[in-house]
């Protein structure tokens, strides 16, 4: 109990520091909005809403219990990207197909960024480079499968899943699918409101300066995406010098850990499921390692 009181506390703190530099710093929080608003209808809504209305669809018609568990989350989340995976294991939790022993598996390798974000956004459209979109987005995947064998080793034994397959709702199509339709807005408003609020809080941070007393490049654009994959991303591809063989490294080691704009999405879609914050954290932070090495051999064999 006074462990719950305490992070009632500490999160209304920090609501109200937030609001007040929103009413102090009117401007940023106006142009984070236009930003966060517009990456969300530009890039976010059209790559993940026919995947979540697809999802869910599924889901309602009890066609997910008919495959592998793991496989339909790993599965969706390469192909559409953070935070599918996670909202996937939720809703198979909350489902109760897989117990939170599975979950906690499930998440070390089913929370991946997309294919075509990786090559296209930010190998071509950031980097200038193809080849480094897809060389990032091999270490990366690669990096998630490593990372799903290491907590599926630590994870062996002990607990067997009490899951049951999941029961399909007493409903005609087009009511679930109507359904699958607003669970998937419902989702998508949440994965707005983060992206707007860490784009404010990226952008206040830069604004106040606090980047600035980290006098290497390279080390600025891994502290943006630590908050912010994108701006982590984009700051990276700014860094004169810097060799293809550390860009690589760097850029899949930010996407593999998403930032805290990403986790706070994925942690959103994973409530109720049995996967703490701390765990999550874990996950991510081994990914982004792995991640990062796999990158730094496969530079050795391209370049």
């Amino acid at each position: 109990m006074k462990r719950k009181k305490r992070n009632f506390i500490i999160a209304g703190a920090l609501t109200s520091a937030c609001c007040l530099f929103m009413v102090l710093f009117p401007s940023v929080a106006v142009y984070s909005a236009q930003k966060g608003i517009s990456l969300w209808v530009t890039s976010v809504l059209p790559a993940l809403l026919p995947f979540f209305i697809c999802a869910n669809f599924l889901n309602y018609m009890g066609a997910v219990s008919l495959i592998r568990p793991s496989l339909f989350p790993f599965a969706m989340s390469v192909l559409s990207g953070y935070p599918m995976g996670a909202k996937i294991i939720g809703d198979m939790r909350r489902e109760n197909v897989i117990s939170p022993r599975e979950a906690k598996r499930m998440i070390s390798f089913c929370s991946t960024s997309g294919p075509t974000f990786m090559i296209g956004a930010v190998g071509v459209g950031m980097l200038g480079s193809a080849s480094a979109g897809v060389l990032i987005a091999a270490a990366h995947y690669l990096g998630a499968m490593i990372n799903g064998v290491f907590y599926s080793l630590l994870f062996s034994g002990g607990e067997r899943s009490s899951a049951r397959p999941i029961k399909r709702k007493n409903s005609d199509l087009l009511e679930l699918f109507t359904e699958a339709i607003l669970s998937a807005f419902k989702s998508l408003a949440v994965i707005l409101a983060y992206i707007v609020l860490f784009m404010f809080l990226t952008d206040l941070l830069h604004m106040s300066g606090a980047f600035s007393w980290i006098p290497y490049q390279p080390a600025k654009a891994a502290a943006k995406g630590f908050f912010e994959m994108t701006v982590g991303c984009g700051a990276l591809s700014e860094c004169a010098g810097l060799s293809f063989e550390w860009i690589c490294i760097l850029a899949a080691m930010i996407l593999s850990w998403g930032g805290l704009s990403i986790i706070g999405q994925s942690m959103s879609m994973l409530s109720g499921s049995g996967v703490p914050l701390p765990y999550f954290l874990l996950t991510k932070l081994t990914h982004s390692i792995f991640a990062g090495l796999i990158a730094f051999f496969l530079t050795l064999c391209v370049v």
